[in-house]
């Protein structure tokens, strides 16, 4: 494999997600990384309307509503460059960068900037909402200085006063769609967890395991 062939094999391959849409915004190419973020099959060639308004519907990809998209879609490709950040469902946030060829189409290629840590002690002892607690839970997954990493749930009916005042400093507190309360306890191994738990009132705790996005750990929480 000459050093080209590997190179491209590298960005095919590997985390970022790239994606070609031609003149018309209609997919032509795109890694597995980016069509598995999108929920992609791996033959399919929907324009980007299509697929973002696909993915609205299954609950997954840009965190936003439906008008929200739709004015995505009236501005998507206005400009010759654009950057910006998109917060995800799932609790990343993806940096995209899109470019328009010289034959009209669009590349696009989006950064998970979850691994950048942010400072847990600049986020105040507050209850999180379901979104900013994937969004944490995210960026604590993608930081090994937190492990070992787990996590308890609340009863819907706990009082979040009470357990945010009983938590510690480095301890974070969401309120998932469901209405149970979320405590992740960063840099906490299980035996001392479930003694936490059993101080918060807490039935079970989970033990993260490396590599488990947010999405796939709240399914088993």
């Amino acid at each position: 494999m000459s050093d080209a062939d590997l190179w491209w094999r590298t960005l095919a391959d590997g985390p970022l997600l790239l994606a070609l849409f031609d003149d018309q915004d209609r997919l032509q190419m795109a890694n597995p990384a980016y069509r598995a973020s999108w929920g992609l099959a791996p033959s399919a060639t929907p324009t980007w309307a299509e697929l973002a308004r696909a993915a609205l519907a299954a609950g997954r990809g840009p965190a936003w509503t439906a008008p929200q998209l739709e004015r995505e879609v009236a501005h998507r490709g206005k400009l010759t460059q654009h950057a910006f950040e998109q917060t995800w469902r799932d609790g990343r946030r993806l940096w995209w960068v899109e470019m328009r060829t010289a034959e009209g189409g669009l590349v696009c290629t989006g950064l998970d900037l979850s691994a950048v840590s942010r400072s847990r002690s600049a986020t105040p002892a507050r209850l999180l909402g379901a979104q900013a607690g994937r969004e944490l839970l995210q960026t604590l997954l993608a930081d090994p200085r937190v492990w070992p990493l787990c996590l308890t749930t609340l009863p819907a009916d706990t009082s979040a006063a009470t357990v945010l005042a009983r938590i510690r400093g480095d301890d974070a507190c969401a309120q998932l769609e469901d209405g149970r309360l979320l405590v992740m306890l960063p840099c906490t191994g299980p035996a001392q967890a479930t003694m936490l738990a059993g101080r918060l009132g807490a039935a079970a705790m989970t033990e993260v395991q490396w590599g488990e996005t947010a999405a796939d750990l709240l399914l088993r929480v």
